[in-house]
């Protein structure tokens, strides 16, 4: 799938779907996922994994979160820096890959990724998982929004329970909750535990 220079189909899709107004991920609202996780958790160091334009990582540090967000599609990032400002709310926000966070230093006490990682390449996910392993601190949240395979064969569509069934291998399994995305498409809120 590669295009040129660590360029593939799927970078140039999202960074198209930024060129619109907004993409229908982009609902500019936390989820109550997100708002169940702040009220019962003290704020800490948190890392908004593909932050796109920053709504989570803003309303993570109105609530007193120290907030890194990270997000490979410039524009996006851009556009979360102004609504950042706008709400004057101090977040770390940075154009980066994933599965390439050699720069950021842990410790984080929740890692926050909606629809970020089921979008990456296998090989990607392994990276992703690696850096979460270094970066979360004993005890850290890993708190995922994924689209789920109604199979186990992997593709595009979403984790696959064997793949969901792997994270668990690394991370404490916490909760889980199932539902469907709009309406029609299998997914979950997962979260684990840094062991």
């Amino acid at each position: 799938m590669h295009i040129f220079r660590g360029f593939n189909l799927r970078r140039v899709f999202f960074a198209l779907m930024y060129l619109q107004r907004r993409p229908p991920w982009d609902t500019g609202i936390s989820p109550p996922e997100l708002m169940a996780h702040i009220a019962v958790h003290p704020a800490g160091r948190a890392l908004d994994l593909g932050c796109g334009t920053g709504t989570n990582a803003i309303t993570l540090a109105r609530h007193g979160w120290q907030v890194t967000g990270v997000d490979f599609v410039g524009s996006a990032i851009r556009e979360a820096k102004r609504k950042a400002r706008d709400a004057g709310a101090a977040v770390d926000f940075r154009v980066g890959d994933v599965t390439r966070l050699d720069d950021i230093r842990g410790p984080f006490d929740l890692a926050l990724d909606i629809g970020c990682f089921h979008s990456l390449s296998a090989n990607g996910r392994e990276a992703y998982l690696h850096n979460l392993e270094r970066l979360l601190a004993p005890g850290g949240v890993f708190l995922l929004y994924t689209f789920v395979q109604a199979g186990d064969a992997p593709g595009d569509a979403g984790l696959t329970e064997a793949e969901i069934a792997a994270i668990g291998e690394r991370f404490e399994p916490v909760e889980r909750i199932d539902s469907t995305e709009r309406g029609i498409r299998p997914s979950a809120w997962i979260s684990w535990r840094k062991k």
